[in-house]
């Protein structure tokens, strides 16, 4: 029964403002019993697999919150007749991805480490992946969690998934990760990086600036082959680095050097920062 309700919920549609409005109020009602029901299961022990089976359907209803949000602002450029209705539609939007991801966050009450747990948090942690800034306040949560400080993959993770979410406002976050005290960590942060191939062009290069200068610390950090964990820092870092790297410049070098020169001979030039 409790598995069945997301398969019930009626696809987001594009009627009349009004409509969508009536339409809005019934889904909240829906949505009140999906988030009873979830706490419940949380609450209890054990269904972790239908707990997981509810995370993904509340990451469906944001995505499908989320089309109709950006259908609606969409709209409101054109001044439609009936721009109040939709502006408090908007309104009831945001908060229903607010009390969604409010939700998925639940999962982390289970506090106990167990192999069933970590793969609930992992879910919901995907999820978050899907919620932009919803998800990303969440997924720095579960980064900054003590239970997880010796877990570097599940910290790496949150980390990626924050790349997911494309929020601009994390941008700044995921650059002072670039020199982690964990250089796996320091990787997840490039990874994320490489993720916002259509930001800004001041952001672009700002990016660019902090990855170019980073990789050719590291990369003159290990040329010390005495210190073999500069070595394996540098070799942990460098792809995914890289890889951002071609994701806002598309270029391609493997030579740290290389890099430096080529941000020196092109930071000044306005037509490669340009916005998309």
């Amino acid at each position: 029964m409790i598995s069945l309700l997301f398969l019930s919920f009626p696809q987001a549609s594009l009627p009349l403002a009004t409509s969508s409005l009536l339409q809005s109020v019934a889904q909240e009602d829906v949505l009140e019993e999906k988030v009873s029901l979830f706490k419940k299961i949380i609450k209890g022990k054990g269904q972790e697999p239908l707990a997981i089976n509810h995370i993904d359907g509340f990451a469906t209803l944001y995505s499908e919150a989320q089309e109709r949000r950006e259908e609606i602002e969409e709209s409101l450029e054109f001044k439609p007749e009936d721009v109040n209705e939709l502006k408090k539609e908007l309104k009831n939007l945001e908060s229903r991805q607010k009390a969604i991801a409010d939700v998925v966050w639940y999962s982390f009450r289970r506090k106990r480490e167990t192999k069933e747990h970590n793969t609930l948090w992992k879910a919901a942690t995907y999820a978050f992946g899907r919620m932009p800034h919803h998800g990303a306040k969440y997924l720095w949560k579960a980064f900054e969690d003590k239970r997880f400080n010796r877990d570097v993959e599940f910290r790496s993770l949150c980390v990626k998934q924050v790349g997911f979410t494309r929020d601009l406002d994390q941008i700044e976050d995921l650059l002072d990760l670039l020199d982690y005290k964990d250089e796996v960590v320091a990787a997840a942060a490039g990874e994320a990086l490489s993720q916002y191939r259509s930001a800004p062009g001041d952001v672009r290069k700002e990016c660019t600036k902090s990855l170019v200068k980073m990789l050719e610390s590291y990369h003159n950090a290990s040329l010390d082959r005495e210190d073999s964990g500069a070595v394996r820092e540098y070799r942990t870092v460098r792809d995914p680095f890289l890889r951002a790297l071609t994701t806002f410049t598309n270029e391609s070098y493997r030579d740290p050097l290389e890099w430096t020169r080529w941000w020196n001979k092109n930071k000044k030039k306005s037509e490669l920062w340009k916005d998309d």
